[in-house]
């Protein structure tokens, strides 16, 4: 038994790759460039809009985006 997995996606906005997203990431997510290694935050749905976090707000040591691409 195969199963389908959703993807959407979006481009980085600092480096411009194509990135896949699974479908259930809501905004507000946070994830990371695989190419550039950028923290990007998911700011839309519909289309898919990600925005570069602020470097300031990376120094979270709970803060574990996860990474596509």
């Amino acid at each position: 038994m195969e199963v389908e997995v959703a993807l959407e996606f979006a481009t980085c906005p600092v480096c411009k790759r194509k990135l896949a997203l699974q479908e259930y990431v809501v905004i507000g997510s946070e994830v990371v460039c695989a190419n550039c290694e950028t923290n990007l935050r998911v700011e839309k749905r519909n289309p898919l809009r990600l925005v570069q976090i602020p470097i300031q707000e990376t120094f979270n040591a709970s803060s574990r985006p996860e990474s596509y691409g």
